[in-house]
Order: C-alpha cells, then structure tokens, then sequence
C-alpha cells in the first residue's frame, strides 16, 4: 500500500528490549518522527517487537521503509511497512447516550415531619381504596 497521505511505518520483528528511544535513534535518520507507538502484552506491559512510527511527511516514511524493510537490527530481521489505517468502529447512538436516572422517592428537601405526613396520607388514601383489609375491631381482632 503505497498511500501518499500516510505518514505512519509500522515495523515488526523487533527485538523486545527496543523502547522508544532506541526506535527514535533509528527513524531519526530518516526525517521529523511525530509519535512513536509500541505495541505491548497488556497483562506484562512487555514489547510484543511491533511499532508503528508517524514521521513527518509521506517520503520521509517511504524512505524509512525502503531503508528498514528486510534490514538485521539487534541480530533479527525486521519488517517495514506502510501502516494500515484502522477503520473507526461502529458504535451505535442508543451506547453513546446516558440512561436516564430513576427519579427520586423523597424529596430530601423535605424534613423529618413533612415526610411522615406524606406517608401517613399515603397510608390513608391505600385504606380508603380497599376499607375491609384494614377493618379492625375495638376488641383487637379482625371483623
């Protein structure tokens, strides 16, 4: 792939001890290096010998790759290539949006008293609807 508008080498086969300041002694040859990206094991934090390096311009990373590509570096030969632009991922509108929050009960405005006066009317409104569930005799048992 030999795209005019990329900027980014990604080069493979590296040796796990190359870090970023090694790389940047490599490509500086080359041009201008705007980002440098290794590709670590996300559980060891270890190189996995992949990079990808963004230079400045398209032919200072057409010339990068044209000197990198099959050349021994610590002993391993690496590989240079244009790098793929990655494609963004689909993610559809109901993900993006927050869930609306549940309302709350209680007002917390409200004092102690105003909240047991709400409930006790609530209380009565529920034994005026259904008067026989609550029905109770002086006596102390149910009717």
């Amino acid at each position: 792939m030999n795209n005019t508008k990329n900027t980014t080498v990604y080069i493979s086969n590296l040796s796990y001890r190359r870090d970023r300041n090694g790389l940047k002694s490599i490509f500086v040859n080359f041009g201008s290096i705007k980002n440098i990206k290794i590709v670590v094991e996300p559980e060891t934090q270890q190189s996995r010998g992949m990079a990808f390096i963004e230079m400045g311009t398209p032919a200072e990373a057409k010339k990068a790759i044209e000197e990198l590509n099959n050349r021994v570096i610590d002993g391993r030969t690496v590989k240079a290539s244009w790098a793929i632009p990655q494609k963004k991922a689909y993610v559809p509108a109901s993900m993006t949006e927050k869930p609306a929050k549940a309302p709350k009960k209680i007002n917390k405005d409200l004092d102690f008293t105003a909240v047991q006066l709400a409930k006790k009317a609530r209380n009565e409104a529920r034994r005026k609807s259904n008067p026989f569930q609550y029905k109770v005799s002086t006596k102390g048992y149910l009717k």
